[in-house]
């Protein structure tokens, strides 16, 4: 698998840490979530989840980012966490932009450091 799972060690119920890495395309993030649905991480007491794509190749284009957009406003799920991106591409970084500027009801937002997406999802 390309995306790989751990609790935060500070913040263990409150910040879920997802890594991608090698090449990472639309179908293996939505098929990522489902897992986690399926046993049980995206708890109550979740802030936030941060997805860090320092270490892959996000394989995704204008269709593949409506697909995830889509399957994220499905799922209610999601309205009630901070989706945090950890990215240092141009061409990676413009998603979770649009994300944060197009999806008000998503919480999405990109940082440059683990740092900083935990203190957002914290406060």
């Amino acid at each position: 698998m390309s995306i790989l799972y751990k609790k935060h060690s500070d913040f263990p119920d409150a910040i879920l840490i997802r890594d991608f890495k090698n090449s990472v395309d639309v179908n293996e993030i939505i098929n990522s979530w489902e897992n986690l649905k399926e046993n049980d991480l995206l708890t109550d007491k979740l802030k936030g989840v941060i997805n860090n794509l320092l270490d892959c190749d996000l394989n995704m284009n204008m269709d593949s980012f409506k697909m995830l957009m889509g399957y994220l406003k499905q799922n209610e799920c999601f309205y009630k966490i901070k989706l945090a991106v950890i990215c240092n591409k141009p061409k990676i970084v413009v998603y979770p932009t649009l994300g944060e500027e197009k999806e008000g009801a998503l919480k999405i937002k990109p940082f440059s450091t683990i740092d900083a997406a935990v203190e957002w999802i914290i406060e």
